[in-house]
């Protein structure tokens, strides 16, 4: 049977959840008092019996119990007489059963110091021990006794529970000002919270002032909101990039149309090539796009190893037959177990974009050099070309830059290939001219294969 509860306690606040609880753990208090009353009513009655059966069996021996009386005051006494080892000798007739023998209670330590006290009923048992060692359990039904301890017990419980409730309601209301202090500093993270916006990422949530328990859960969203904020101005760049770089060819397209309209005669050789260098932009800024997304992922470590030599190897094969249509000669050194946590797909456009590079606007035989040096993973695409003067070597990395305005590229391309190589947690540069240079370096992850090297011809 399903249990539907009348109260919403998932819409509950933290602050009324923690009070609930609190307030749930004075429950057994009350508890522990009703449990212990009636323990308190069967220890008195046990003990009164108790001083009782000491007082008319004062110097008797188990010769002398059958002269005992049978009444103490308006109670019948019963009596059950058994060896030191626990065999029954004997119990009175008029009881009409032997009652069971409680040796543990012969023990004060065990009558008035154990946790929990023996249920004693409607009849009341104790044992004595008489002269000779045997033991005698003395039993009666004591109805007046228990009524008057019940009618005591029960006036001086009632006074300890309604104190007991005022002193709860104190604590209720006194862990309601504790809380109230203690959720004060979240309070005022969430107010803080409330004003963060995507403009102002840099805004997170304050820990100063915070519980440790919830410091690092503050400091996660903080690195959250950060991650958030990169995304969003690399979004709010590209959208940016995208409409300034797409706004001319679409102008050039539109007069291409115009022109073919009026005249009739559309020239479609232009229109084809400015659809294409669209088409390759829109793909490039695409790919930007991936690239940067990828660069929250490997800032979280979840990216898992490759197999760079793989992926270099097979982007230089991709792009061997365009040097050989161009007349131009590839050269590959590449050493093997090469491995770094990047995505592999990634590695085979990021080299294939250098090669291309080196095919579009360098000059005789490229030579493409992967190795180890120092603990780091070394690409190299050499090429025999002028090369890039020092002063403009970081600024061929930006977005849409060009070294040659009116080449058929869109500048993306390296850019591209620097964040790839960022987010492997490496890097990306021009390092010589005149002959031209450019240099992956990335960090290893050890591979025990052996280091073997390979040429393509």
């Amino acid at each position: 049977m399903k249990f539907h509860c009348p109260v919403a306690f998932d819409s509950l606040s933290l602050r009324l959840r923690i009070l609930v609880a609190l307030t749930c753990m004075l429950l057994p208090v009350f508890l522990v008092q009703a449990y212990h009353q009636r323990d308190i009513l069967d220890d008195l009655r046990r003990n009164i019996l108790l001083f009782q059966a000491k007082d008319i069996t004062f110097g008797r021996d188990s010769a002398a119990i059958r002269s005992l009386p049978a009444a103490f005051g308006e109670d019948i006494l019963y009596y059950t007489l058994y060896s030191p080892e626990g065999k029954l000798l004997w119990y009175a007739p008029h009881g009409g059963r032997p009652r069971r023998l409680k040796p543990m209670l012969l023990d004060e330590g065990q009558r008035y110091g154990g946790w929990f006290s023996h249920f004693a009923g409607e009849e009341i048992s104790v044992p004595v021990r008489l002269t000779d060692g045997n033991i005698l359990m003395v039993s009666k039904r004591d109805v007046l006794e228990r009524a008057a301890l019940d009618r005591l017990l029960g006036s001086r419980s009632l006074r300890g529970a309604s104190l007991t409730i005022g002193l709860g309601v104190l604590v209720v209301l006194f862990m309601a000002v504790l809380l109230r202090w203690t959720m004060r500093p979240v309070n005022r993270a969430a107010a803080l919270t409330r004003r963060i916006v995507p403009d102002d990422p840099g805004r997170g949530v304050p820990v100063d002032g915070l519980p440790p328990e919830l410091r690092g859960l503050a400091e996660a969203a903080n690195d959250a909101l950060r991650r958030l904020g990169l995304a969003y101005e690399r979004e709010k760049r590209f959208v940016s990039d995208a409409a300034h770089q797409l706004r001319t060819p679409l102008t050039v397209l539109g007069l291409l149309l115009e022109e073919g309209r009026r005249g009739g005669k559309p020239d479609w050789v232009g229109i084809r090539r400015e659809f294409r260098h669209m088409e390759r932009m829109v793909f490039q800024l695409g790919r930007l796009a991936k690239s940067d997304r990828a660069a929250l992922t490997a800032r979280s470590g979840a990216v898992s190893p490759a197999d760079l030599s793989r992926a270099v190897r097979e982007a230089a094969v991709s792009l061997l037959p365009l040097f050989e249509k161009e007349g131009r000669t590839l050269e590959a050194d590449i050493a093997d177990g090469l491995r770094c946590a990047c995505d592999a797909g990634d590695m085979r456009e990021l080299v294939g974009n250098l090669l291309e590079n080196a095919l579009l606007h360098g000059k005789g035989a490229t030579r493409l050099r992967a190795g180890r040096q120092g603990g780091r993973i070394i690409v190299d695409v050499t090429d025999e070309g002028d090369g890039v003067p020092e002063e403009l070597r970081e600024d061929m990395f930006r977005r849409f830059r060009k070294r040659d305005p009116n080449s058929d590229g869109s500048g993306l391309g390296l850019a591209i290939a620097r964040q790839i190589a960022r987010n492997a947690g490496g890097n990306l540069a021009f390092v010589s001219s005149p002959v031209c240079v450019i240099r992956l370096d990335l960090p290893e992850i050890p591979d025990r294969s052996p280091q073997l090297r390979e040429a393509l011809p």
